[in-house]
């Protein structure tokens, strides 16, 4: 059953309200006026009445939804820790739905609604029995840089209808400042109160890397801590799901991959993949005749996604560039990428991280369509 699907089932939220043939209601019939009353305000609803409009078909929906929300949220935040946390909420608002915004290989986006559905839809189901202490709190997104791990927590987070706080190793040692335990707690605290919540955390292994002999006391003591707060959600009803982001998988500490059991590898692209990727980036522009995505693609071998979008970009600006007046018309050409490519190469993923991602591979869960998903793989052009 998909994200929608589940949804549906919930029927209506509590800020929807019918409209009637005489124009904006309540929901009540006896309610004739043609203006809109204002509906009773319920303390606990993350929307107000104004945040509502109409538009031509009769269809209500929701407006500045995440600024009502931050609102609340703010009043609700007990220490300087959270309100700190606070800036790192992402706002889904603006986030295009159905992953219109990125293609990633089905079974991973499959994969990763999965795990987190059962974890986040499904509490009780893991609060008794076999099942008890046994839930799934959290996976890893692991594969070179630019491959779109971000872009696809962010989406999922969109599709799924969850709250989603967005950080780094670097940010979170930022806003720690002496006060690591203080930060890390209230991070888990925060993802607690905005239920349903995914906490991602991107460049994991900087933090959550392997305990070694002679290494700073304070990155022991924050690594300490964040495990004994996940400990913590196992036994919660209205637990984050965390989602951790790394490039080096194999420098997770062993603790923290037995806590997030789910390992989901994004590869550099395939043929296939960069044609799709492309067909996103360039929707908005003109192609001359004969340049297409699938010319690009061919010859764009191990480019990541990022390395597309900055390839696109490029093209473009040099067919500004390449203009006298400043105009909104451009047509990219076969020789803009051409040009392009000069200057954008793709990312080098060296022998010895290749080797490094095929052995965490093996060492991850046996791979089915329930612990593992590779998300590239060789094509075509890949040998």
């Amino acid at each position: 059953m998909s994200f929608k699907e589940n949804q549906s089932r919930r029927g209506r939220p509590s800020w929807y309200r019918k409209s009637t043939a005489g124009g904006g209601g309540n929901g009540d019939d006896s309610d004739s006026d043609n203006e809109e009353k204002p509906a009773a305000v319920d303390p606990n609803d993350e929307t107000y009445d104004s945040d509502l409009v109409s538009d031509d078909e009769g269809v209500t929906r929701v407006v500045g939804q995440h600024a009502r929300k931050m609102r609340k949220w703010r009043a609700e935040a007990t220490s300087r820790f959270e309100n700190m946390l606070l800036e790192c909420i992402v706002n889904t608002d603006h986030i295009p739905p159905n992953y219109e915004n990125i293609f990633v290989n089905p079974s991973i986006i499959a994969e990763l609604e999965r795990v987190t559905r059962m974890s986040l839809d499904r509490p009780k189901a893991f609060s008794h029995g076999v099942l008890k202490g046994n839930r799934v709190t959290g996976a890893v997104l692991y594969g070179p840089p630019g491959t779109g791990k971000t872009l696809l927590a962010r989406a999922l987070a969109k599709e799924s209808n969850c709250n989603m706080i967005s950080i780094s190793t670097a940010e979170l040692w930022q806003k720690c400042h002496g006060d690591d335990e203080k930060v890390i707690k209230a991070l888990f605290t925060l993802g607690r109160r905005l239920f349903p919540c995914v906490v991602f955390l991107d460049e994991a292994d900087a933090m959550l890397g392997a305990r070694k002999a002679g290494e700073k006391r304070h990155i022991r003591a924050m690594l300490n801590q964040f495990l004994m707060e996940w400990d913590g959600l196992m036994s919660g009803l209205d637990s984050p799901f965390m989602l951790l982001a790394t490039n080096r998988p194999f420098d997770l500490d062993p603790a923290v991959l037995r806590r997030a059991p789910v390992h989901i590898h994004l590869d550099v692209p395939t043929l296939f993949e960069r044609q799709k990727i492309l067909e996103l980036l360039l929707k908005g522009e003109k192609l001359a005749r004969g340049c297409d995505a699938a010319l690009i693609a061919r010859h764009t071998h191990k480019y990541t996604g990022s390395d597309l979008k900055n390839l696109c970009v490029t093209a473009a600006t040099l067919c500004v560039q390449s203009q006298r007046a400043d105009t909104n018309v451009r047509t990219l050409t076969a020789a803009h990428f051409q040009k392009a490519m000069e200057s954008i190469k793709p990312t080098n993923l060296s022998n010895v991280m290749k080797n490094e991602f095929q052995k965490f591979e093996n060492k991850s869960p046996p791979q089915d369509t329930h612990e593992h998903t590779n998300g590239g793989g060789h094509d075509e052009d890949d040998d």
